[in-house]
């Protein structure tokens, strides 16, 4: 299985010729992975550094360190973290500024973690390099997992809204 996938087909009518080169998207897997492995790690600082003004204007470096330092330690050291998706987006209604944007879907595994996803929404600056204007993730622990009926687990990774591989 390749370590991501591009979607290339059903792309948001928005997308229209969003979609760049290869090696474009091949530098927006890089630097996910760059993110990952700085909070991963604890290097919260070089993480913090990848994270867009205008999210920094709401989420402060000791706020993101500490909330980063909690969740390492309760989910214990990273296993994998797999970017699954890329979807693209030129100049989407919504955006805080007209631009390039990208939506890294991930999944990940932890040994703490029965189920986590989520995705990191980037945005190409005036000088071309992608910084995060948004993370979300979700996750289901395994003390909670384990308490789940069968059913419910089963559709666990649905309910978080986690895109399949």
């Amino acid at each position: 299985m390749p370590e991501w996938l591009l979607l290339t087909a059903a792309l948001p009518a928005m997308a229209g010729d969003a979609v760049p080169g290869e090696a474009v998207q091949r530098a927006v897997i890089d630097r996910t992975q760059a993110y990952f492995a700085a909070k991963d790690g604890g290097d919260y600082h070089r993480a913090y550094a990848l994270i867009a003004a205008s999210m920094r204007g709401y989420l402060t470096e000791d706020f993101y360190t500490a909330e980063a330092r909690r969740f390492n330690a309760e989910a214990g050291r990273a296993e994998a973290r797999d970017v699954v998706r890329l979807t693209w987006y030129r100049d989407p209604p919504d955006a805080p500024e007209p631009g390039l944007y990208v939506a890294a879907d991930f999944r990940s595994r932890f040994p703490n973690i029965h189920a986590h996803c989520g995705y990191l929404m980037w945005h190409q600056d005036a000088d071309g390099q992608f910084r995060i204007v948004r993370e979300e993730q979700s996750f289901i622990d395994k003390a909670t997992a384990a308490q789940l009926p069968p059913e419910r687990l089963a559709s666990a990774d649905r309910q978080l809204g986690c895109v399949d591989p």
